[in-house]
């Protein structure tokens, strides 16, 4: 075989083969709807994405609503926490009050008693009967103007 013959066999068989190859399948009816079906597909996933945008818009609104209130309830806390803490402050200063009055009344209590049984000694003194002559008492005042 001489080099002629050779390239000859060599480009046929080229030929032959680029041919086949751009023959491909003959099946023209199943690639449409092969296409038909990815197309369907590709529609559904659209309206699936759309679908689940919307339903993200709605949760990101309810998240701020949420986050709003939250706010809202916090500032609440705040304000509880700061009444609690005068309430506490307030029953702080109650029960030093409550005590400073029954220090007191128990002062005043004891002065009262006190006083009483002065009296009672002043009027038990009052009544007791004179052991010295009552004429003593001139006669002292008498020997002083001489």
């Amino acid at each position: 075989m001489t080099r002629a013959n050779k390239a000859l066999v060599i480009m046929a068989v080229a030929a032959f083969g680029l041919w086949g190859c751009t023959q491909g399948p003959t099946n023209g009816a199943g690639n449409v709807e092969r296409i038909k079906a990815l197309e369907a597909k590709c529609a559904k996933m659209e309206d699936d994405y759309r679908a689940v945008a919307a339903t993200r818009d709605q949760l990101r609104k309810k998240l701020a609503a949420v986050e709003e209130e939250r706010g809202q309830l916090r500032q609440e806390l705040e304000q509880q926490q700061i009444v609690l803490k005068e309430r506490d402050e307030l029953r702080q200063q109650l029960n030093a009050r409550t005590q400073e009055r029954d220090t007191a009344q128990l002062q005043y209590d004891v002065l009262r008693k006190g006083i009483r049984s002065l009296l009672g000694q002043a009027e038990n003194a009052g009544v007791v009967t004179p052991t010295q002559p009552v004429s003593a008492a001139p006669q002292a005042a008498l020997a002083g103007k001489s």
